[in-house]
């Protein structure tokens, strides 16, 4: 089997799973940049998703950016779970970048059909957030952003009683902004 055909498959698959569980999935026919929010403005929806404290960097990423392309589906924010806190709390590439190249691969794979040309485009929008980020907080890896070991219920509990709000927050405002400054130019 080729992997374009396994990568359909396994889309196809997908679909039928999360409709047969309740989910659906609702994408525009066409995604526009064209309506998008300011950059404030999806800063701001990212964060506001953020800081109640239900939602992770990267689900806040994924579903501020998904709303700004009018693409609707029960598995997000949730497909961005697993990326919270560095993958799985480990402290590695920060949820803000990993949830941005979520919505990158989005926004251009419904724009680009050729699969290499997709995944360059892809590959070189989520490289340039993620030098950006790195140029502007020197780092990109949670640990360091944030300063906590979140393996640890020290850590975690630290995070909830204010590092969240205090620094997290500032992080995914700017990195919402840097995907808004990306997104505008495809």
């Amino acid at each position: 089997m080729k992997r374009r055909d396994f990568l359909q498959s396994c889309a196809t698959s997908l679909a039928i799973a999360a409709t047969a569980n309740g989910a659906s999935v609702e994408k525009s026919p066409e995604v526009s940049t064209e309506d998008m929010p300011s950059i404030d403005g999806l800063s701001n929806s990212a964060v506001e998703h953020f800081l109640p404290g239900k939602r992770s960097c990267s689900e806040s990423l994924l579903l501020a950016g998904c709303e700004s392309l009018h693409i609707k589906s029960d598995l997000v924010p949730d497909i961005a779970l697993g990326l919270a806190g560095g993958v799985g709390l480990q402290g590695d590439t920060c949820g803000i970048l990993t949830g941005a190249a979520l919505v990158l691969s989005l926004a251009i794979s419904a724009k680009e059909d050729d699969y290499a040309k997709k995944k360059e485009r892809i590959a070189q929008a989520a490289g340039r957030v993620y030098r950006e980020f790195k140029r502007e907080f020197g780092a990109t890896d949670c640990r360091t952003l944030c300063g906590l070991d979140l393996t640890t219920e020290k850590g975690r509990r630290e995070l909830a009683e204010g590092v969240k709000a205090r620094r997290c927050a500032k992080l995914v405002a700017a990195g919402a902004k840097l995907l808004t400054r990306e997104l505008e130019g495809l």
